[in-house]
């Protein structure tokens, strides 16, 4: 009689064990997608619009001298003229470049991207 009961929990402990076997099995292969399913769910961020600056410069400056600005006012940044430029993007600095003319219009030439290592390092 005990016999019999400890077979009936071992087979009790075996039919729970293979369910519990068959739900992670089901989970993970529904977690696991292709490489088409991950490129279609992608798209659908390409549009999402992200703010990009080009940051040529900074300074600090007094409430009283920012007061006293007005046309024709110079105000002399920190960087020198050769140094690269920050592209941020969202506030997050991801490369450096330089100063471009493209017809009329200014553009920056990316020259260096910021490893991913020291994007996470700088956001922390």
């Amino acid at each position: 009689m005990e016999e019999q009961k400890n077979e009936e929990l071992a087979d009790l402990w075996q039919e729970a064990l293979k369910e519990q076997e068959e739900k992670t099995k089901e989970k993970e292969e529904s977690k696991a997608l292709s490489t088409s399913e991950i490129q279609e769910k992608l798209k659908k961020f390409l549009d999402l619009p992200l703010v990009v600056e080009v940051v040529v410069g900074s300074t600090t400056l007094t409430l009283g001298e920012i007061l006293n600005l007005g046309p024709g006012s110079v105000v002399e940044l920190d960087n020198l003229v050769e140094e690269p430029v920050d592209i941020k993007v969202n506030g997050k600095l991801i490369a450096k470049g330089e100063i471009v003319v493209v017809e009329d219009k200014f553009g920056v030439k990316i020259t260096d991207i910021v490893e991913k290592e020291e994007r996470v390092k700088r956001s922390l």
